[in-house]
């Protein structure tokens, strides 16, 4: 059985010393690849800590991506089965014929930044860290069917997993590796409250030189990083700029040269700029609300169908996605193999909703325009993040859409780690979220039961026997055509129960500088192929 796990977003960094400079805005003249320069690079939230398997955040998650290495890499081909991976830390693997037995053979040249050799016992180091009760890794779950792990030698991991399934090689590629000579010997208990910066090593293609918090990071490349390709850049500068409103006028004014959200309201103005480039591409991710289903007021499926039913989502898209975005029906996306696609989104029917209401034993008793029951008025508090101008728009148009039914709801603005708080705690009614999609339709993190004392990413506590059985089954199968038809179950039950209204596929809007060259922006990481980015050089003026 998969146990559930964890999510969600947003980060920024940058230099140490003084205020990073990148070149002005203006023409630019392409020629071949040169190392050298420094890009900014503009993000919302600071990281939450220097050690991966702290982390909650998957922003933070991408900056810690390119300071520790990976097994592997895995390609764009997100949404189909199976992924591929390029090397990176593993230059090699190879399977046994009953697929249980994976041998796999590290870069004997990899080097951590203090010199030392990233070697087979640092692979199962980070194993032991990643299934550790006391860490208490959010995806740990996905390392439920790696049975054991064997050093054959100082660059041969072998790894045996207890069954055959799709995604054996993801499972153990999620998650990066971390040096064992250097934090062994800190005591688990201790790891809350140990300063992380201060005992990083770097083992991938940059290395942390400064940290200012809240305010800017800067990575400068790995002078010892043996990997491929070795990057052109010098230096990433994150600057932490807590607004999408002010990233967006640093990068027209030249002072960022990328963002990785645009929001839609702005996209005239980029279009509009000869000397930014605008990069649209579906998103891994979907916006919605989660109900917090331990609520009494919330607990009944057929009331939260009736809060989906009073919901227009397509008003949504228009208004503050400015038409980017496809309404959403379930917890898979359209765009992945394993969407069930006869399953129709709930249709905006005030109508139906009210009389869904009702049947639950919701009217308006004392004419004050508010349903109650038994004395109790429906009212809930919708949390939205303060980092995000969008689900808080979204979050006043749902208000909006919900007091047409008699719903009282009370929008509350909070900090992104208030707002984790409240979700990690239950403490919620409900809140306007986003999750990014997980490349091996796992969605066992997010729709087991919950048990008892362990950290999820099912936030809102959903609970279906018969949900949990279909996960469970589906995790035993390797045959993609077989999973199918328990997917489409699956999604058919969470549907029927919505735990959440599924309100858009998001379509993502990056905006770049045209100084920077080689980036492929796409929705497998933004900093997908970052060691391919270049800088052009600036035309000359008169």
């Amino acid at each position: 059985m998969k146990k559930p796990a964890l999510f969600l977003s947003l980060i920024a960094l940058a230099m140490g010393c003084g205020s990073p400079q990148s070149t002005p805005l203006g023409s630019t003249v392409d020629g071949p690849p040169a190392r050298g320069g420094t890009v900014v690079i503009g993000l919302l939230t600071d990281v939450q800590s220097w050690n991966p398997y702290l982390v909650e955040d998957l922003e933070t998650e991408h900056i810690l991506g390119l300071i520790y290495p990976s097994l592997a890499v895995e390609q764009t081909d997100y949404h189909r089965h199976p992924p591929s991976f390029a090397p990176a830390l593993a230059r090699s693997w190879s399977w046994s014929d009953d697929h249980l037995a994976l041998t796999v053979d590290l870069d004997p040249d990899a080097r951590w930044s203090d010199g030392a050799p990233i070697t087979s016992e640092d692979v199962i180091f980070t194993w032991r860290v990643q299934t550790s009760p006391e860490i208490g890794w959010l995806y740990g779950y996905s390392k439920d069917f790696i049975e054991s792990m064997e050093a054959i030698d100082d660059h041969t991991v072998r790894v045996r997993f207890t069954h055959h399934y799709p995604y054996q090689f993801m499972d153990l590629n999620d998650g990066l590796i971390i040096p064992a000579h250097a934090w062994a010997g800190i005591p688990f208990a201790d790891w809350a409250d140990t300063d992380w910066k201060a005992e990083l090593l770097a083992g991938g293609p940059f290395t942390l030189s400064a940290h200012s918090p809240q305010q800017q990071i800067t990575l400068d490349r790995n002078p010892g990083f043996a990997g491929s390709p070795l990057p052109y850049l010098d230096r990433l500068v994150f600057r932490i700029v807590p607004s999408e409103q002010g990233l967006v006028t640093q990068i027209l004014a030249g002072e960022i040269d990328f963002v990785r959200a645009i929001p839609p309201s702005e996209i005239a103005r980029f279009r509009a700029r000869e000397d930014l480039e605008l990069v649209i591409y579906d998103d891994r991710s979907y916006t919605h609300i989660c109900w917090n289903t331990t609520n009494p007021l919330l607990a009944d499926p057929a009331v939260r169908r009736a809060l989906s039913s009073a919901i227009d989502r397509q008003t949504i898209i228009d208004v503050v996605y400015n038409g980017f975005g496809r309404v959403a029906t379930g917890p898979v996306l359209s765009t992945f193999w394993a969407f069930n696609r006869e399953l129709e989104p709930i249709p905006l029917d005030l109508a139906a909703s009210r009389a869904a209401l009702a049947e639950a034993g919701w009217a308006d008793n004392d004419d004050d325009g508010r349903l109650d029951r038994d004395g109790e008025t429906f009212s809930i508090e919708l949390l939205a993040p303060a980092e995000n101008e969008l689900r808080q728009d979204i979050a006043l148009l749902v208000q909006a859409d919900l007091e047409r039914v008699g719903i009282e709801v009370k929008t509350r603005i909070v900090e992104w780690g208030t707002l984790m708080a409240a979700l990690r705690d239950g403490k919620f009614d409900a809140t306007v979220n986003q999750w990014e999609e997980p490349t091996q339709i796992d969605l066992g993190g997010l729709w087991y039961s919950p048990p008892p004392g362990e950290s999820t990413f099912n936030f809102g506590r959903y609970s279906n026997p018969d949900v949990d059985r279909l996960l469970d089954e589906v995790g035993e199968l390797t045959d993609f055509a077989e999973q199918k038809p328990i997917f489409d179950q699956i999604q058919n039950l969470i549907v029927a129960d919505q735990p959440y209204t599924f309100l858009v596929e998001n379509v993502r809007l990056t905006a770049h500088t045209s100084r920077i060259k080689g980036a492929d922006i796409n929705a497998a990481s933004p900093f997908f192929n970052i060691a391919e980015w270049y800088v052009a050089a600036a035309a000359e003026t008169e």
